[in-house]
């Protein structure tokens, strides 16, 4: 949006002069405040969903520990789960450091991988007691050889509250439903969050699926920041295994006018849809200022 644009501009400049001044300060900060602690750091999610048909499916997360002894007190990992509609958190399974090896960074790495019935059985839920709209929280507490453990509870005292490690400790999966097309994907959608602030969240746009495809298109119409709402749209390509989505932009976004354009090519840098419920939820990349995250759901 043009106030952001107006923004990082304006900004540049502070910002570059402040980094040169403190960029020794935060390292130093942040190289003291990671030796009380310990994180997981997320080095990809392998399998984002479950399959709800499939019991046996697997949701599974590739990690990096690192402790003040660059893993020396790692001893285990404990996974617990809740659904997202209520009831208690249960433990679901422990995974021990011996299963991690020592990665190029000299920490250790390693997966953990849980699946639909292990999460099913922790919570004592069967079939039929949730639905493909439903959604699991899995937390993650590493323990050390010392007793202590750290999780999404107390990460603020572990390293710069724990986002600058990517070391968030708590996931959310959703169910995956095998597609065929796209046809889940159409009509009006409300808007949930919109870091480059098109929209304002409960904003309501249209989506219309490509006949044939497991291709969408997020319509430009309700926009009213683009001189071109009415030619312009953002094509989500659905990969029918994984739910992930590619793309772009039709035709650069103008954020000037016809007779004075200011033109900013818009594609889908990551993020996933539901392919059960139709959300969406991805990063847009407004070159040349980044990616933000945009999410919504199916009205």
């Amino acid at each position: 949006m043009k106030k952001y644009i107006l923004k990082l501009f304006t900004l540049l400049i502070g910002v570059i002069a402040f980094q040169s001044c403190n960029s020794d300060k935060i390292i130093q900060q942040v190289e003291a405040a990671r030796t009380s602690g310990a994180i997981l750091r997320t080095k990809a999610v392998v399998n984002k969903t479950f399959d709800f048909f499939d019991t046996s499916s697997q949701w599974i997360v590739s990690l990096e520990e690192q402790d003040a002894k660059d893993g020396g007190l790692f001893a285990s990992i404990n996974v617990y789960a809740k659904l997202n509609t209520g009831g208690t958190e249960a433990q679901v399974k422990t995974i021990q450091a011996s299963t991690f090896t020592t990665g190029p960074n000299g920490l250790p790495v390693g997966d953990v991988a849980v699946s639909l019935s292990e999460v099913l059985s922790a919570l004592g839920l069967n079939p039929g007691d949730y639905t493909p709209a439903d959604q699991f929280f899995v937390r993650l507490e590493v323990v050390l050889t010392d007793g202590r453990t750290f999780s999404s509870g107390n990460t603020s005292g572990v390293v710069a509250g724990g986002s600058f490690f990517s070391s968030p400790f708590q996931y959310s999966v959703q169910f995956f439903c095998k597609l065929t097309d796209a046809s889940l994907f159409s009509g009006n959608y409300v808007v949930t969050d919109d870091a480059w602030a098109d929209y304002s969240p409960g904003d309501i746009v249209p989506v219309v699926p490509v006949p044939g495809t497991t291709s969408f298109r997020f319509l430009s119409t309700n926009n009213p920041f683009i001189a071109n709402p009415n030619t312009s749209w953002i094509q989500f390509d659905i990969d029918p295994a994984t739910g992930d989505v590619t793309g772009g932009s039709n035709e650069d976004f103008n954020y000037g006018s016809p007779s004075s354009p200011f033109l900013v090519p818009v594609t889908i840098s990551s993020g996933s849809v539901g392919t059960c419920t139709g959300s969406v939820d991805v990063k847009l990349n407004f070159a040349p200022f980044g990616d933000w995250h945009f999410s919504m759901v199916k009205q």
